[in-house]
């Protein structure tokens, strides 16, 4: 008979069936802790996309609630494309706002008529429509071409949202102008002193402040400084990318509840650069803007007190990082001297500064901050203008230069158009024996006198 097999046979066969049993049981653990894991963060991010995703519109009827955001957010992208465009507010001839009803649907209706100037192209127009509006929402689209004009038709499921007719004909009117200039110029030469008084005249294109003659601030600085100021930041993303290529502090004024406003501030803050509100501000309706074209949460004079500061902190909550604040338009707001006290109190007690931007000749921003002791500036020259040149910019930050070089200091402000761009890009490298680019912070925070334009 075969020999039975020992205990100690059957005890070695048994270890590997319970070490086994053991592993399959760890692993159906790990595996079960990993999935409840997997699932956690996969429903946290969906989650998560959704309260920060932009709102889907695409591929259905929208509710009235929802056709009026979007209005208003076309209404914006419309700003920044006008910007891009090269086309200002003076530009604007008409816009009126019309309210329609159609069944159980009431919206608003914009009719707006733009004048461009010389440089600004139909085709140029169009390619900036297409590229940040039409693309950017769910819209259907139509343009129309005449004679020196182009009409763009904006629909919204079937109805008619915005009209917006470019008319080209001043363009024709300003070359004709000054052919005939040239014309009368060649056939009657001025006498010398005629041509003194002219030169005169065209002396008054210098800043007030390069030509005034106003205290020197004695400072210990081995160059004088300058400070520039980039608006109207949080459009587009492209813009934003290409200043912060530049090798100086450009100091970021970001519009509020932008696409690409928080971008634009937590980049320049990664830099050390400052960051600042550009606070939108209700503007004179003589500059072709109304109140409600400066954008969201924007201050007017018309409103109570309560609900302008409510309005100034949900904009300053917007936009994180933010060392101060500039104005957005607000060419009348800032003309209203208890207003703007009121705002600037609020600023003061959270130890934030003030740039008067001076849409205004008759702007009390700069003057009240003074005397509420904040840390405060004023602009003091536009760098760029946007039917212009890159060559204009140029001569524009060498004006700059030469009041920094009187005062101290100088403060300019410019927009992020592609030939502000590209003027910035070359000139900032080649001015740095000259002057130092500093941020808005460095110049107040250096001197209570350097606020004292």
């Amino acid at each position: 008979m075969p020999a039975k097999p020992s205990r100690t046979t059957k005890r070695t066969s048994r270890r590997p069936t319970r070490r086994n049993k053991s592993a399959r049981v760890s692993r159906i653990v790990f595996f079960t802790i990993g999935f409840i894991a997997l699932l956690f963060f996969t429903l946290y991010g969906i989650n998560y996309l959704k309260q920060n995703a932009a709102p889907d519109y695409s591929g259905k009827m929208l509710s009235a609630t929802e056709i009026d955001n979007l209005i208003k957010d076309i209404d914006l992208s419309l700003t920044g494309a006008f910007f891009e465009a090269g086309i200002s507010s003076k530009n604007i001839e008409s816009k009126k706002v019309i309210n329609k009803e159609e069944e159980n649907l009431t919206w608003q209706y914009k009719d707006i008529r733009v004048s461009p100037e010389e440089g600004v192209t139909p085709e140029r127009v169009k390619k900036v429509l297409e590229q940040s509006v039409i693309k950017e929402y769910p819209v259907e689209y139509k343009f129309k071409s005449g004679k020196n004009s182009l009409t763009a038709l904006i629909n919204i499921n079937n109805i008619t949202t915005h009209k917006i007719q470019f008319d080209f004909n001043k363009q024709n009117v300003v070359k004709a102008k000054a052919k005939q200039d040239k014309t009368e110029k060649v056939v009657e030469a001025p006498k010398k002193e005629e041509v003194k008084t002219s030169d005169k005249i065209k002396s008054t294109d210098i800043p007030q402040a390069a030509s005034e003659k106003k205290e020197v601030v004695t400072t210990n600085y081995p160059k004088s400084k300058i400070v520039i100021i980039v608006d109207d930041l949080g459009m587009n993303k492209n813009p934003i990318d290409q200043l912060l290529k530049i090798a100086a502090p450009i100091t970021f004024a970001v519009l509020p509840n932008l696409p690409y406003s928080t971008y634009a501030a937590e980049k320049a803050d990664k830099k050390g650069w400052d960051v600042i509100l550009h606070m939108p501000m209700e503007p004179k309706e003589s500059s072709g803007y109304t109140g409600t074209d400066a954008g969201d949460e924007v201050l007017l004079v018309g409103l109570p007190k309560e609900t302008i500061l409510t309005k100034l902190n949900n904009s300053l909550a917007s936009v994180p990082h933010v060392k101060g604040v500039n104005n957005h338009m607000g060419s009348k707001f800032m003309e209203n001297s208890e207003l703007t006290e009121l705002i600037l109190k609020d600023l003061q007690k959270k130890g934030l500064l003030f740039v008067d931007s001076k849409t205004s000749s008759q702007s009390t921003g700069y003057e009240t901050a003074m005397k509420l002791g904040m840390k405060t500036a004023q602009r003091d020259i536009f760098l760029d203008d946007f039917s212009k040149s890159s060559g204009y910019v140029k001569d524009q930050l060498k004006k700059l230069i030469e009041i920094s070089k009187k005062r101290g200091y100088a403060v300019g402000i410019c927009h992020p158009y592609p030939k502000t761009l590209k003027a910035l890009s070359e000139m900032i490298p080649l001015i740095g024996d000259e002057v130092e680019v500093v941020s808005i912070s460095n110049i107040i925070n250096s001197s209570n006198k350097l606020g004292r334009n």
